[in-house]
């Protein structure tokens, strides 16, 4: 397992809408280096303290996991999002962070669309702490990202797992592969 980079090495920057901040741990230009064979990918933590409108982000597909519940409306409907649990939706979707029982903050996995390129590239996906899964795919690169955090001490590491790994559900966390 190598780190990869670290929540407390990198800086916040404000959401595209300015309605929050975020902070980015791998940007899409990132990503092509390191998976060059999966679709272009952003994986960033937001800082929730307030009910907010997301930024809107056409051609892409957002996967969201809170550090604590919240409630989403995606399009006018309500989703009550448990704590750790991935609620996926695209990212042209009107998003409004409606309930906020307590400050904390959230994973953000946003995944270029699907487009005609030749071959397929394969997509990059976020999978729970409470889901059964693989560890990674046969055909690519897997991450481990930590949510060891608190709302006053974030401790978020990105790591990328290799063939000798263990099972990245013993590890903690959530698995992008």
């Amino acid at each position: 397992m190598r780190l990869l980079t670290s929540f407390d090495d990198r800086d916040p920057v404000p959401w595209a809408n300015g309605a929050g901040e975020t902070t980015e741990l791998v940007s899409l230009a990132d990503s092509e280096n390191l998976t060059p064979l999966a679709r272009p990918w952003r994986l960033s933590i937001a800082r929730l303290d307030r009910t907010a409108e997301f930024s809107v982000l056409p051609g892409m597909e957002r996967t969201f996991l809170p550090t604590a519940e919240v409630v989403l409306s995606v399009d006018g409907r309500t989703h009550r999002i448990p704590r750790l649990t991935p609620l996926r939706f695209r990212g042209d979707r009107a998003v409004v962070l409606t309930e906020l029982g307590e400050p904390c903050f959230a994973v953000n996995l946003i995944v270029a669309q699907s487009d005609s390129v030749d071959p397929p590239r394969r997509e990059l996906a976020m999978i729970g702490p409470d889901e059964e899964h693989a560890v990674r795919a046969d055909d690519g690169a897997a991450f481990l990202l930590t949510l060891a955090s608190s709302p006053d001490r974030p401790r978020f590491q990105l790591f990328e797992l290799t063939g000798s790994d263990g099972p990245a559900d013993r590890l903690g966390g959530v698995l992008l592969r």
